[in-house]
Formats: C-alpha cells, sequence, structure tokens
C-alpha cells in the first residue's frame, strides 16, 4: 500500500505533503486518515494525539521512499514530456512515424507518457536543453545539439534540391550563378555539413529567406517567393502529391558524393543519465533489428522510400 494509483506504482515517485502522500505520476493523493481520540483515557489525549501523529510521519516517510525506489531505470524522473515538430511522414497533426517509434519504445522501457505536444523546431530544441521536455525526434547530431542531449540515429535521407520553375540551371554551379536563385531555409533546421556551408554563403549574399516551418516553405516554393530549397523525400513527397501538376517542380540530386542525413532520437540530458539514456538506445537498436522499426516506417511511407531510410545501419 505505498500509491493509491497502483497502475502507476512502479513509476510514481511520490513525496510527502501536508494532506498525505502526493503522486506525480497522475494518481490522486494517498491520504492518511488519522483520527482523533473520541474518548479521554485517564488524561492522555494529548499522548495518543502526539503518538498517532509520529506514526502518520512514519508511515509517509515509508510509502515516499518506497516510491522512490520504484523508480523506473529509464524514465528517472517519471512520466515523459515529448515535444515533436511538424516534418512530412515523421510527424502532422499528432501522427507520423516518430510518434509510433516513441511510443513503441516507452512501451518497451515501461515509461508512462505524460503529454505530447507540437513545437516550432527551434522551440523544441530549446525546451530539451532545458529540461522542459524530455525527448524529441527528428534530430541532427550536431556539436551545438551534443552539449544538452543524447541523440541516437534511426533513419537515414538524401538531401534532395527542388526547383521552382523559373530556374533553368541543372547543375550547382550554373545554380549559384542564376540572378533568379532564392533558397529557402527553414528557421532551426540543419541539413548537413556541405548543404549548411552552401547556406552560409548564401545568407551572406542575401540569397536566403527563412520560412517557419515546411508547410511555409513549400508554399513559398509554389509561389516563387523562393526558387530552390533543400527538402528530404519523406517532406516533399505529400505536398508534391497535392500539386496540380507536380511535374513543373524540378528535384535534383546535387551532392551525389554526400552521405545520406541521419535523424536521431534526442533525450534531455537535462533529464536522462548516460545510463538511462542507453537504454533507449539499446531498445532502439533492438527495435532495428527486430524489423519492427521498419514496419512503423512502412505506416506512412511505400516499401521503397522506406527501405531506402533503412538501408544504412544504424549504431
Amino acid at each position: 500500500m505505498a500509491c493509491q494509483h497502483a497502475a502507476n506504482l512502479q513509476t510514481c515517485r511520490c513525496r510527502p505533503g501536508m494532506a498525505g502522500v502526493l503522486c506525480p505520476c497522475g494518481g490522486k493523493p494517498l491520504r492518511l486518515r488519522i483520527r482523533p481520540a473520541q474518548r479521554r483515557l485517564g488524561g492522555n489525549t494529548k499522548v495518543i494525539y502526539d503518538m498517532r501523529r509520529n506514526i502518520r510521519l512514519l508511515l509517509v516517510l515509508l510509502f515516499s521512499t518506497a516510491c522512490q525506489a520504484a523508480a523506473i531505470p529509464a524514465c528517472p524522473n517519471g512520466p515523459l514530456k515529448i515535444g515533436y515538430y511538424k516534418i512530412g511522414a515523421a510527424y502532422r497533426d499528432g501522427k507520423g512515424y516518430d510518434v509510433d517509434m516513441v511510443r513503441e519504445l516507452a512501451r518497451r522501457l515501461g515509461c508512462p507518457i505524460a503529454n505530447e505536444t507540437e513545437l516550432p523546431r527551434l522551440r523544441a530544441l530549446k525546451m530539451l536543453e532545458t529540461g522542459q521536455i524530455d525527448v524529441s525526434a527528428s534530430t541532427l547530431a550536431t556539436p551545438d545539439r551534443l552539449q544538452y542531449a543524447w541523440i541516437y540515429q534511426y533513419n537515414h535521407a538524401k538531401n534532395m534540391v527542388l526547383l521552382n520553375p523559373a530556374i533553368q540551371a541543372r547543375t550547382l554551379a550554373t545554380l549559384l550563378e542564376d540572378p533568379a536563385l532564392r533558397w529557402g531555409a527553414i528557421r532551426g533546421y540543419h541539413h548537413g555539413p556541405s548543404q549548411d556551408k552552401l547556406l552560409e554563403e548564401l545568407n551572406a549574399r542575401h540569397k536566403v529567406v527563412i520560412a517557419n516551418d515546411e508547410d511555409d516553405l513549400y508554399k513559398m516554393l509554389g509561389n516563387g517567393v523562393v526558387t530552390a530549397v533543400f527538402a528530404q523525400p519523406f517532406s516533399y513527397g505529400r505536398w508534391l502529391r497535392e500539386l496540380p501538376n507536380p511535374n513543373q517542380i524540378v528535384v535534383l540530386d546535387l551532392y551525389p558524393e554526400t552521405d545520406m542525413v541521419a535523424s536521431g532520437l534526442a533525450l534531455s540530458k537535462a533529464r536522462f543519465s548516460r545510463e538511462a539514456a542507453e537504454k533507449w538506445h539499446q531498445e532502439l537498436l533492438k527495435m532495428y533489428q527486430d524489423g519492427s522499426l521498419y514496419d512503423i516506417m512502412r505506416r506512412y511511407l511505400n516499401e521503397s522510400a522506406a527501405r531506402q531510410m533503412m538501408q544504412k545501419p544504424i549504431e
């Protein structure tokens, strides 16, 4: 009888409170009902009150210790706060392979989920850094992000270049000399060393236009506000299919020598120790090896796209 919310007994981390034991895992407070003595026993009523008060405090401490000991190693800080951002088949309107993957990992590791929130990309990263969210996904590992998050890769994708019909160039060299070039980029995104370097150079030439999210980016590309963007197939596929004339957008691989970019599961270092994060890493590897990660991808991607994203082994 350590916690009234028995379903979450193994995950709660109770603490003593004025009204009893407060259970932040979602259960109702366990109130320890100590009734005052109903009759006087030779003037010893105060002694009875003191004894019962001491028993109550002892029980509270025992219950608190039991709940602390029951914390789950993979989520030592209790139920998880998950932050997603809009990106193609990975996440949109509460659904996507990122959502299914994180939920399956949490289920396997016995970690309850407190809430799942859609956030702008930069805000999700900042909240991950400060520990306001525990987990995010579709995160490229960069030196600055690795300072505040454990990042474990789970798929690979290629950055393609999408061109508006106003652009006639078909090579990177001629594209960069085209006076109609205006490159669109989403705030807070990284694309890989070569692509990020190009965007820095274009930004210095005032050739970069910033979009809030992928919907904004593709809208600007379709309207000609920007004439080129970096995008990955799992992201732009849906948008192209919805265009009246998808052939008007040219898709090129202008970095054939560049490896595919790895997307990763990100765990806040403010919320997970190395040991706790490694449990997620090992479970993620198991999902790759037993095929369940591929099965999740197939719910949202065609077979060719799913195989391409999973063909490179994860580490």
